[in-house]
């Protein structure tokens, strides 16, 4: 009888609740940003966005990227990409948050990004629609400045290429 009981209590808790995770075959992740000679995109080729999602919420939003799958197509970016964010020795990037306010296909709140060894808060806003099968839908995009994290913006041709100092992360996610 307890053991019905106690499964009564925890499905009544979790029952207007869902975990989601990004269909990566139906998603997109990229990092923007322009230099002194173009505008550039890079790819975020691995990663990972879980969480909870209830009527009104984001509860325990967690996006993990791994460094060396960011790709511009150009191998000298990515080195310099990579060198900057020091992948060897933080071979993750990480955004976390624990709880998100969710109402009128928006989704926001503050979340903790990850970065070559440093935490910042970081405001986050995205918009949400229904997709196909049931999933969800969210979009937007957040700028940081790499110097806020510590990194230098990297140059090219002994400094006479050098890239602006803040990137956008731009986000197309379908959750299941």
């Amino acid at each position: 009888m307890k053991a019905i009981i106690t499964t009564l209590l925890i499905f009544g808790m979790y029952a207007n609740q869902g975990t989601f995770e990004a269909n990566l075959s139906k998603s997109e992740l990229l990092i923007k940003g322009t230099s002194t000679v173009h505008d550039w995109t890079s790819t975020v080729n691995d990663y990972k966005v879980t969480g909870v999602l209830t009527e009104n919420e984001v509860n325990d939003l967690n996006v993990v990227v791994t460094t060396k799958s960011i790709k511009s197509g150009k191998s000298i970016m990515d080195d310099k990409t990579y060198d900057a964010l020091q992948a060897e020795k933080f071979p993750v990037i990480g955004f976390s948050a624990d709880k998100l306010s969710k109402s009128e296909g928006k989704i926001s709140g503050k979340g903790i990004l990850s970065l070559v060894g440093k935490e910042q808060s970081v405001l986050f806003t995205a918009n949400t629609k229904p997709a196909s099968d049931g999933a969800l839908q969210v979009t937007g995009q957040v700028s940081i400045t790499m110097s806020d994290f510590g990194i230098e913006p990297p140059t090219a041709m002994f400094g006479t290429i050098t890239t602006g100092d803040e990137v956008t992360i731009q986000f197309n996610f379908i959750l299941n």
